[in-house]
């Protein structure tokens, strides 16, 4: 269905430049955590990370002992993936609507505000073969920036910096829609580039509707620690499970 498997606009090759550490090794222990105690996790577990990107998830999972393969569209990506890769950990280039993988797997991650770069169909397309691919009992789970929250802080514009390089963003936010559009300018090099993204910015109810709509049942939700999500929360991780019974 999805022939030609390129990166969306978004993940270009100097996307790691500027987001390989955002975040702090701290808060990314903490993620992997997270994902170990909502996934119920244990060693050597098969882990499916769509949209993977550099590998920072897929490698830290399988350090811990877990089997986990990686997809992404961008050859780039997977590259400092494979390159940074730990044993347990393969990477395949492809789509995350409809990736080529084989067997089933106990978790499968949608990470990282990773849903709602396309159309809404196409998130719905993602979450469907997550759920063909699940074991019977398996779990998925789709994280990001919690709405409820971010909303109310939604910053018109962001600079982010790598030693001379620069990423300047203008972003607006469309609520009939639902959408945040983001207008970016990278100087890489003294090299300037400008293209422009939307992302749709769901609501846990929405991706409750959505997953439970695709056959997924008993959905939660959760902060970044893995407690109940409040409204205050900075991220929000939605678990669903693929249920028992055959149909699904």
């Amino acid at each position: 269905m999805y022939e030609n498997v390129q990166p969306h606009p978004a993940f270009g090759s100097d996307y790691d430049r500027f987001w390989r550490r955002y975040r702090s090794h701290e808060s990314e222990a903490q993620e992997l955590n997270t994902i170990e105690s909502l996934g119920e996790l244990r060693t050597g577990m098969r882990v499916l990370d769509l949209a993977c990107g550099f590998g920072r998830i897929s490698n830290g999972l399988a350090n811990r002992g877990l089997e986990v393969v990686g997809v992404d569209s961008s050859e780039h990506l997977l590259d400092i993936a494979r390159k940074e890769g730990r044993p347990g950990a393969t990477y395949v280039h492809d789509d995350m609507r409809c990736p080529r993988v084989d067997g089933h797997f106990d978790v499968v991650l949608v990470w990282s505000t990773s849903l709602g770069y396309y159309e809404e169909s196409d998130d719905a397309a993602t979450l469907s073969s997550a759920l063909q691919v699940l074991k019977p009992g398996g779990r998925l789970l789709v994280e990001s920036r919690h709405w409820d929250t971010f909303g109310r802080t939604f910053d018109e514009y962001t600079e982010k910096f790598h030693n001379d390089d620069v990423l300047r963003e203008w972003h607006r936010y469309d609520p009939l829609l639902g959408r945040q559009i983001t207008r970016q300018e990278l100087v890489v090099e003294g090299r300037t580039t400008r293209r422009s993204y939307h992302v749709r910015r769901y609501g846990i109810p929405e991706l409750r509707s959505l997953t439970q709509r695709l056959g997924y049942e008993q959905v939660t939700a959760h902060d970044e620690s893995g407690l109940p999500l409040a409204p205050t929360s900075e991220r929000a991780v939605l678990r669903a499970y693929r249920p028992l019974k055959s149909g699904a």
